[in-house]
Parts: structure tokens; sequence; C-alpha cells
């Protein structure tokens, strides 16, 4: 019966316009079949008749196939890019140009935006060099930052019905951009979860999602071969579980727009549905992550079934993880806090110390999602920290800034601060402790900084530890 009830979940979220809208989960995740209603060949030439529009009674301008696109963010602003997510239907790749083509109505077509200052607009991009105000691209693939280049979307927009020889793409398309490829907290969170965030926004969720990424790894300017394995990993481990492919059939690279172009070489490529844009900040903007609690579960389920993990499992037994990490933010006194920790719980649960390195991705959430108590230096290897079991504990290790450092994330003089914050805040099902900074006696010889190793006060920690296993007793 498991069974049977799993595969009706599975069909239902795979046909999100065929399926009926019947209970709360599925309102939420897809939306159901839109208004359809077909007009008489000249009802629109005749009404404008009337008005003097000089309508030709009996043609119909809008016969043939034609784009559409359905948005949840700013609409009423050009350059307002920022969480503007879209699905578009009928959009077209002309592989001879590398353009995306939006296929519009003719004369009075539904305007795509609409700008406080400059009015409707109809186009997907705005350059200066064609007599526009502005330089803008419709919507962005990644987070910005001042100091990388980001990778925004646009398209041509044609006054005309689809082209007779076009190869139309079954199922849902997304376009995906590496940010930081080497870090799991940004490929995780800054990359993948958007893509399901995005899917439920607009009510096209689907257990098989196919994402289109901007570039191979191979192609990115990383500094190593051994970076490029990683980008890899970490792309396959956070990525992939969203395509609904198995792990042993899915590649270890997920497919380019240009791999796409290359098999379908004859022919302009359209795509049933395709999603752009999204909300990419996920640790500098709390305001993206108020809500998405449900969001973080599903995500956090999706993985981990992907790789063959329980997502409902309770651990019976404690299991205290204690994370190293080399360089910066380190624990300074890794060997010392270890000794400490085997010697006054050890008795209670089993204490497994990792720095992820060695392991597969697999085995890496395998041990997350087994532990009860996680100990974790901040930044981006506390990132696979929300694959915790429901109702774990995270002890984050805090950052206090040092003199003239800038206040990126609301930091306060003196203060002790919790790195990743605004996204820790709404993961929901794991409860975080917070292991607190206040002078230079908590860090190593190079004192305060956002950056530095901390050094743990053994007995500080135990209380926290204390704490967390007297709350995990039954009720």
């Amino acid at each position: 019966i498991g069974c049977l009830l799993l595969l009706d979940l599975r069909l239902r979220l795979s046909s999100p316009r065929d399926t009926p809208v019947d209970d709360a989960g599925s309102i939420m995740l897809y939306s159901p079949k839109p208004i359809a209603i077909m007009l008489a060949a000249d009802t629109i030439d005749r009404s404008r008749a009337k008005k003097g529009d000089g309508g030709q009674t009996g043609s119909r301008q809008d016969a043939g196939r034609y784009s559409h696109m359905r948005c949840v963010g700013n609409l009423e602003h050009i350059e307002a890019i920022e969480g503007r997510t879209c699905v578009f239907e009928n959009i077209c790749h002309e592989p001879s140009s590398d353009e995306f083509i939006f296929y519009s109505r003719r004369n009075e077509s539904v305007p795509l935006l609409y700008d406080h200052r400059r009015g409707e607009q109809r186009r997907l991009r705005w350059r200066k060099a064609g007599g526009d105000e502005i330089d803008a691209d419709f919507a962005t693939l990644s987070k910005f930052v001042s100091y990388k280049h980001r990778n925004t979307w646009s398209a041509v927009v044609h006054e005309s019905p689809l082209p007779p020889d076009y190869s139309l793409l079954k199922g849902t398309f997304a376009l995906s951009a590496p940010f930081v490829p080497t870090n799991l907290g940004h490929v995780a969170w800054d990359e993948a979860f958007p893509l399901l965030v995005a899917m439920a926004q607009l009510g096209v969720y689907t257990p098989a999602l196919n994402i289109l990424r901007t570039h191979r790894c191979e192609e990115l300017s990383l500094r190593t071969n051994s970076s490029t394995l990683v980008c890899n990993k970490f792309a396959h481990a956070f990525l992939s579980p969203l395509t609904g492919a198995q792990p042993l059939d899915s590649p270890p690279r997920l497919q380019t727009l240009p791999d796409l172009a290359a098999a379908h070489p004859r022919s302009t490529l359209c795509f049933e549905r395709l999603l752009v844009g999204g909300s990419f900040d996920a640790f500098n903007s709390e305001a993206l992550n108020v809500g998405k609690e449900p969001l973080l579960a599903l995500f956090r389920h999706r993985v981990l079934a992907w790789h063959a993990i329980d997502p409902t499992a309770v651990p019976s037994r404690h299991q205290i993880l204690l994370v190293r990490k080399q360089g910066r933010r380190a624990i300074a006194n890794f060997a010392k806090v270890e000794a400490f920790v085997r010697a006054r719980f050890e008795h209670v649960a089993k204490v497994v110390v990792t720095d992820y390195s060695s392991l597969t991705m697999r085995e890496q959430l395998q041990i997350v999602a087994s532990s009860t108590i996680a100990i974790s230096p901040c930044g981006g290897i506390s990132m696979i920290l929300p694959f915790l079991p429901e109702g774990a504990y995270a002890i984050l290790l805090n950052y206090l800034l040092g003199a003239d450092e800038p206040r990126r994330h609301g930091e306060c003089e003196g203060c002790s601060w919790s790195m990743e914050a605004e996204l820790w805040r709404h993961v929901r099902h794991v409860n975080k402790m917070y292991y607190q900074v206040w002078d230079a006696s908590d860090f190593s010889r190079s004192g305060p900084g956002r950056d530095s190793s901390v050094r743990v006060k053994p007995p500080r920690l135990a209380r926290l530890i204390e704490a967390a296993l007297e709350e995990m007793q039954p009720r």
C-alpha cells in the first residue's frame, strides 16, 4: 500500500495541469488548469470595428501557437530583477543565434512588464545601443556580489506564432547558473534550493525537473582539477535529486543548454515549460527565507531520499558529530576539545569526528542524518547540517568582528554573531545553539575576526551539550 501511495503522489506531482487539486499539499505545489475559453474567429475584430479601431472582420490574428509567461516578483520596474521568478510556456531557443525567443501576438498583446516611469513594456531586453535608457536583462540566474560576474537572462520578442519547424521539449526545464560551485552551502542553498522554491511558487512542482546549467564545471575558472571534481560532486549531490533520475543512472554532471542544442542541431528548440529567475541570496537576505520553512523541509526530504537515506528516520541512540575544519574559522584547540568531548560524553553518545573530505556525499549525509548533536565551525562547512534529523541540535560557533572589519550582516561592535543566521532562523526541524564569543581569549593568536579560528572553552561547550541531551529526553 505504501508503494502505491508513493506512486500516486509521484504521478500527481508530475502532471500539474492534468491532476485535480484536492488537498492542501497539492494546492501548495502546483496549479490547476488555467482559464482556456475559445473565442469565435471574428469576435475581437468585430469589437475593434465597433470602437473604430480599424479591425478587419473575419481574420484571426492569434491563429497558431504563442509563448506565454507567469511570474512572481516585481513586474513594475525593469531593473528590479532580484526575486523575479517566471515560468515560460512555448518559449524557444534558436541554436544558430544562441537566443531565446518569445513569440508574442501582434498589436494589443498583453504587456510583459509595467514600469513605473516607462509605462507598458512588451520586451524582455533593453539596450542603450538600441535606443533604450538602460542596459537591462529580464531575470537573474544567480546572486549578486560586487566582485563576481552575475549570470542574467533575457529573450528577444517576435510578434508571430512559433515557427512550423520547431521541436517541442515536453516537461519542465529550469536554467541554473553556478555561483560558488566548490562551496557546499552555495550549491545547496543558493542554486539547488531556489529551483525547488521556484517550482512551488509558480505551481509547476515536479519530481523530474530538467535542469540546464549555464556552464559545465569543466568550463569554469577553477584553480585545480580537484576543484573541478568538487564542483561536479556538489552539483550531483544537490541538483540531481531534483531531476528524479536515480543516482546510478544520473550522469556525474548535469546537462547544459549547449548540450541540449547539440542534440537537436537542425531545429528550433521550444520548451513546454521553462523556469527562469529566482531568489538566490539565502545567506544575506532573511526576507527571502521568511515563509519557506516547509520548502526547506521538502528540499531536505528530496535530497536525503535521493541518496537512499530515510528522511523520516529518528535516531534511537545519541551521536555527537564534531566537525574538524582546516584553515580559517577552525576550532583552534581541536585536539583538546575532541579529547574533552570523548571523555565527558562517550558513555552516553557515540562521538564521530570528521572533516568530510574523504567521504562520499552519501556518506556525509548519512553521518549528519544519524547525529543528534552536531558541533561545527560556521561557514560553508556547516551548511550540510540542515540535513540533521528532526529535533536534533546544531551547536554553531559564532564570530566576533575585528577592528575595522565591514559589517555585512548588521553586526554590532563587541557582539557575538552567527554566520548564515539569515537561513538558520528558518530551518524549523533543527534546534540551533550558539557557542558565543566575546573577547580575545575566545580566539587563536590572530585575535577576533570574521574568519578567525575560535579557541573553544570545554566547560562552556559542555553546558550546551548537556542542555541538548536533557531536552531530547522523552516528553
